[in-house]
């Protein structure tokens, strides 16, 4: 079942996000798409950075984001022989371009992308391709883009922070713009919580091992095990069932 079927049927669309629980990789990222699909996602997805052109001075501790074209598209074929959505979040200009080549039909913007670069996210929207954009560093009353075809996720930017910090940021309830939730809490029960509230979407890095943490791939701990989406894919279709 794809994003529009999902959304339209009132079922919670999960999302796993492997980057940069992959950490170069490509035999770990095709063992995390391969359990995404066993726990019950929808779909997983990707970032597609060119490390070189991150902002900071640190740039080489992020080698490991590095994704060539040919691990994009090795990926997005492996994906779609397990019949799982694939989708990407780009950075670079030629990197979204990678997208539309291979007909991706899902555009994730990260947080950081409207402050960072909201030209390329204006190019990214006007293509109408669907677009899933994450608020974590937006900061105004308005939404970014009033294109009829981008929803948004609530996002704090913080990895991880705490479940009391995520429950009272999180929204009252969500609606057909604001439908979903991007979460960096370690555990599901901020998801959880998000989807009592109504939200459509969640999105959560997915790891097969929260040991592999380090100074670089800061984002496990607060990243699901299989154990984690089975149980989350459990509760979201239990509340939602008519």
């Amino acid at each position: 079942m794809g994003f529009g079927e999902r959304i339209i049927m009132k079922k919670v669309y999960i999302i796993g996000e492997l980057c940069g629980q992959w950490g170069g990789d490509i035999a770990r990222a095709e063992q995390m798409i391969l359990q995404c699909k066993m726990g019950g996602a929808d779909a997983v997805k990707v970032q597609l950075w060119d490390t070189h052109r991150m902002p900071g001075e640190d740039r080489e501790r992020w080698e490991y984001l590095s994704m060539t074209q040919e691990q994009f598209v090795a990926l997005k074929k492996y994906a779609k022989n397990l019949n799982i959505e694939f989708f990407a979040s780009a950075f670079h200009e030629d990197r979204f371009n990678w997208m539309l080549e291979e007909d991706i039909e899902i555009n994730k913007i990260a947080s950081i992308l409207p402050i960072m670069d909201f030209e390329l996210c204006e190019k990214m929207v006007n293509t109408g391709m669907h677009t899933i954009c994450s608020l974590g560093n937006w900061n105004k009353n308005e939404y970014p883009f009033a294109n009829k075809n981008v929803v948004y996720l609530h996002c704090v930017s913080k990895y991880p922070h705490n479940l009391e910090e995520a429950l009272e940021q999180l929204p009252k309830y969500f609606d057909d713009r604001l439908c979903g939730y991007s979460d960096h809490v370690i555990g599901i029960e901020a998801c959880k919580e998000a989807v009592r509230r109504g939200a459509q979407i969640i999105e959560k890095h997915f790891t097969i091992n929260k040991n592999l943490q380090s100074s670089t791939e800061a984002a496990h701990a607060c990243s699901m095990t299989l154990d984690e989406l089975i149980e989350l894919r459990n509760f979201c279709d239990e509340t939602t069932r008519d």
